[in-house]
């Protein structure tokens, strides 16, 4: 019963928030902080922005986003009404969100392979693998900006699971989510790729400051002598998984390519 009460939140869950995206209503607060959108014209509109997405859905980010515009408040109103705009409206946003922290999210074409491909089975795998290969148009968080810069983004959840299985399958997967999200690069115009540790060397080597820092040891989230051992295909493979996990290419890549974006722009 446990299962199945969970299974049915899963697909209940998914309807019910963007039933409240489309109803949502803000109460001003003073000295409330502001944020902007840039729209798929190119304006950019200030105003108040907010999150769709919380700690444990994040990818509802890459998809929506609560805005007022600054001339749209209407200061004799307690509460405002929220526009729910979504990546097909929006090419750039940076929001406040809850912790009072700074979120600049950014639009980019990238499909996500690695969540696609990787099916657990089962009716929820099958439609996990179909939002996720499906899904190229992405509203991804700008984590380093600049010549070189680098997004976290998330991979879609199934919103339903049927059975033991695909219910303990769609609990690992969340948990898989949230703590590894993908890590992203893009250097100038090329388009978004995964980022391994192995790319890093390469990426910076056309800047000699940062390129003779990063072989002499000089970054603390890279051990040239670690990263630059040469390994078989198989052992490139198992370094790049374990990369992933936790937040070693988070920190290898906002020390290295912010020191690089201001050192060679």
């Amino acid at each position: 019963m446990k299962k199945l009460i969970f299974a049915t939140l899963l697909l209940s869950g998914s309807f019910l928030v963007n039933a409240q995206d489309d109803n949502d209503e803000y109460e001003l607060r003073a000295g409330e902080q502001q944020g902007y959108i840039i729209t798929k014209k190119d304006e950019k509109i200030e105003g108040i922005v907010k999150l769709v997405g919380k700690k444990d859905n994040p990818w509802l980010n890459q998809k929506k986003v609560k805005f007022i515009a600054k001339d749209a408040i209407n200061a004799e109103k307690k509460r405002q009404k929220f526009k729910v705009m979504d990546a097909d409206d929006v090419k750039e946003y940076v929001a406040i969100d809850d912790d009072g922290v700074e979120r600049h999210f950014r639009t980019i074409k990238f499909t996500n392979k690695r969540e696609g491909l990787g099916n657990s089975g089962g009716l929820g795998g099958d439609i996990k693998m179909i939002k996720n290969l499906a899904s190229t148009t992405h509203l991804a968080e700008v984590v380093v900006d600049g010549n070189i810069t680098m997004y976290r983004l998330y991979g879609y959840p199934s919103p339903v699971a049927v059975g033991a299985g695909d219910v303990a399958a769609a609990e690992a997967d969340l948990k898989n989510l949230l703590e590894n999200p993908n890590i992203l690069v893009q250097k100038g115009k090329d388009k978004p790729k995964e980022l391994a540790a192995a790319d890093i060397k390469k990426l910076v080597d056309d800047c000699k400051t940062v390129s003779e820092k990063l072989s002499s040891g000089g970054y603390a989230s890279y051990d040239p002598t670690k990263e630059e051992k040469k390994k078989s295909g198989l052992g490139k493979l198992i370094k790049s998984e374990f990369d992933r996990a936790g937040d070693k290419l988070l920190k290898m890549g906002k020390e290295i390519f912010t020191d690089y974006n201001s050192e060679c722009k």
